[in-house]
């Protein structure tokens, strides 16, 4: 039981009444709701977007690694957490943990932007920051995206090879794994090397292989 929100959902709601809506949806609830919101920064900011809420848009993971590298990353994590806590919200379904290093692609602007290597300590970085701050992470979207279209539009077929994601794009999951990742989000991505029939967020082999 949960509920995700979006922008709409806080578009011109002061803090207060956003804590109220939040805590109306608690009290109804018979078990405790996950309340997940995507606060990526850059593109993707559910909250952030609203200034009554915040007082600064997030900066993207490539702004924020020009800026100050991985020191500036964790201070994000913990200011992010910050807010969505006092909010009651509880899941921030982010880092974006795909590796993308060509502004062609269409995850790329929502990307570290940089190798498997640094993009897996990004990973761990964002985990590791996130704890003891209330708000769980999610690290998305496995397998990986790699250079694929957007699935919000159409079907998206994956045709690279399992010895090309498992070199370059299963390693920054592995990483924030390691790091106490709590949730992982699974693409719609067709992975043709592991599943040529269901997407990946319906593929049981897909699954296993994240188990």
């Amino acid at each position: 039981g949960g509920y995700l929100f979006f922008e709409k959902d806080f578009r011109n709601k002061t803090a207060q009444e956003v804590k109220k809506m939040i805590s109306q949806a608690q009290q109804t609830a018979k078990i405790p709701l996950l309340t997940a919101v995507d606060e990526e920064g850059g593109k993707v900011v559910r909250v952030s977007s609203n200034p009554n809420l915040a007082s600064h848009r997030f900066l993207s993971p490539q702004e924020l690694y020009r800026n100050g590298g991985f020191e500036k990353i964790k201070a994000d994590t913990i200011e992010k957490s910050n807010l969505l806590k006092n909010l009651g919200l509880n899941l921030n379904l982010a880092p974006v943990v795909d590796v993308s290093t060509s502004s062609s692609d269409y995850m790329y602007d929502r990307t570290l932007g940089e190798n498997s290597e640094l993009t897996s300590v990004f990973a761990k970085t964002v985990i590791a920051a996130s704890k003891g701050t209330d708000v769980s992470y999610t690290l998305k979207h496995f397998p990986g995206y790699g250079n694929n279209a957007d699935t919000h539009l159409s079907e998206t077929q994956d045709e690279r090879s399992y010895d090309d994601i498992k070199k370059n794009d299963l390693p920054p999951f592995e990483s924030g794994i390691q790091a106490g990742a709590e949730a992982i989000l699974v693409s719609h991505n067709i992975v043709k090397a592991i599943d040529s029939k269901n997407a990946a967020s319906l593929s049981p082999n897909v699954h296993n292989l994240l188990r």
